[in-house]
C-alpha cells in the first residue's frame, strides 16, 4: 500500500462514500465463502442483481480483481480508492501481481468500468468481495499507471475543475439574484406608475367637477339676472 494523503481521507470518509456504490453494478452472491479460483458456473449461477446497500471500505481493500474473459485467475487486488472533494468515489487503483504481462504495476480504473460482488460470510461485518473488471487484461494495461506524476497531474486537474465549478455556481447565483431584483423592481415601478396614473385621473375628474360647478353657478346667476330684469 502506498502511504499517501488519500489514505488518511480513506480511513475517515471512505465508509460513508461506499454507501453509494450501487452505481457500480454491485451484486450479491449466495455462497459460503470467497475463492480466488471460483469457477464461472458456480459464480454466475448464484449471482443476484440485488445490491447490498452498504459496503465495508476496509474489506474492499485487497479484494481480488478479475479481468473480463477470465473469471478463474485473479490479476491483482484493490490497492486504493480515490475520492474527490465531495467525498464521492472517483477511481479505483488496481494493483496487479506481476503475472499476465501486467508487470506488477498499479492501474487507475473508473468506477463505471468494474462491478463488485458481495459474498455471504459468517459475520455480516466482515464480508468478502470480488471485483470484476469490464475489460480484458490487455485493455487494463492501457489504463493510466498509478504513480506520483499521475497523482500530481490528476490532483491539479481535479482542483482546477473544482474551482471552476464553484466559480460557475457563484456566477449563476449572482445572475439569479439580479433577475429576481429586476423582477421586483419592475413590479414596484409598475405599481408606482399605476398609482401616478390613478392620481392624474382623480385630478382630471376633480377639475371637470369644478368646471361643471362653475358653469352651473354661472347659469344660475344668468337666470337670476334675467328674472330681475323682467320684474323691473
Amino acid at each position: 500500500m502506498k502511504q499517501l494523503d488519500i489514505m488518511e481521507i480513506r480511513k475517515h470518509s471512505l465508509t460513508g462514500a461506499l454507501v453509494g456504490l450501487t452505481g457500480l453494478g454491485l451484486v450479491a452472491i449466495s455462497s459460503t465463502g470467497f475463492a480466488a479460483d471460483a469457477s464461472p458456473s458456480s459464480t454466475s449461477s448464484q449471482a443476484s442483481s440485488q445490491s447490498q446497500g452498504m459496503y465495508s471500505a476496509d474489506r474492499l481493500m485487497d479484494a481480488h480483481v478479475y479481468a473480463k474473459g477470465d473469471s478463474e485467475h485473479a490479476i491483482g487486488e484493490v490497492d486504493d480508492v480515490l475520492l474527490d472533494n465531495n467525498m464521492t468515489i472517483k477511481s479505483f487503483v488496481v494493483e496487479t501481481n506481476g503475472k499476465f504481462g501486467l508487470g506488477g504495476k498499479s492501474y487507475v480504473v473508473s468506477p463505471s468500468q468494474l462491478s463488485v460482488q458481495t459474498l455471504q460470510s459468517k459475520k455480516p461485518t466482515k464480508p468478502s468481495y470480488r471485483v470484476n473488471l469490464d475489460m480484458t487484461r490487455d485493455a487494463l494495461a492501457k489504463k493510466p499507471v498509478y504513480s506520483d506524476s499521475w497523482w500530481t497531474n490528476a490532483q491539479s486537474q481535479a482542483s482546477d475543475a473544482w474551482q471552476q465549478t464553484k466559480k460557475s455556481a457563484s456566477s449563476a447565483w449572482t445572475e439569479v439574484k439580479g433577475t429576481t431584483s429586476n423582477l421586483f423592481n419592475g413590479g414596484e415601478n409598475k405599481a408606482n406608475n399605476a398609482a401616478n396614473a390613478t392620481g392624474n385621473a382623480a385630478d382630471k375628474t376633480a377639475n371637470a367637477a369644478d368646471s361643471a360647478a362653475d358653469k352651473t353657478g354661472n347659469a344660475v346667476d344668468s337666470t337670476a339676472d334675467k328674472a330681475g330684469n323682467a320684474t323691473n
